[in-house]
């Protein structure tokens, strides 16, 4: 773990993203989106299929409530997208309230394994609801 010190516009940057993070949680917590007219995806309005996006947003809702089955029904990556927002909110509020930077040490390679993972893991899911939608 590497710890720096930070200078004041970089902890008023930390502050800033912790904010904009904490209204994704606080939005994804309180405002359900089956209860408003949230317009449908363009790709699914044109072509009647879900996009590899489409589900996220009843996801981190599902998610950000505890209900970890439905977060996964409404997509597969929506609760790890869920749980990384809330990470990184408690890392950039940590780093703006001590002034100091706190960085994991990890080897580029698992990183990118791990993008990777995410990346077949999202693309199969998508076309398995694809394959489900034509049927």
């Amino acid at each position: 773990m590497i710890i720096t010190k930070l200078k004041p516009d970089q902890r008023l940057i930390r502050f800033c993203v912790a904010i904009i993070l904490l209204s994704i949680i606080l939005v994804a917590i309180f405002l359900d989106p089956l209860n408003y007219s949230i317009s449908e995806c363009a790709i699914k309005q044109i072509t009647g299929y879900s996009c590899p996006s489409c589900g996220l947003t009843r996801s981190f809702h599902a998610g950000a409530n505890l209900n970890i089955a439905q977060a996964f029904a409404f997509h597969i990556i929506g609760p790890f997208l869920f749980l990384g927002v809330v990470i990184l909110f408690l890392k950039f509020s940590i780093e703006s309230v001590s002034g100091k930077n706190v960085q994991i040490k990890i080897k580029r390679f698992y990183i990118k394994l791990t993008v990777l993972i995410i990346g077949i893991i999202w693309l199969v899911f998508w076309i398995w609801r694809f394959l489900q939608e034509m049927v």
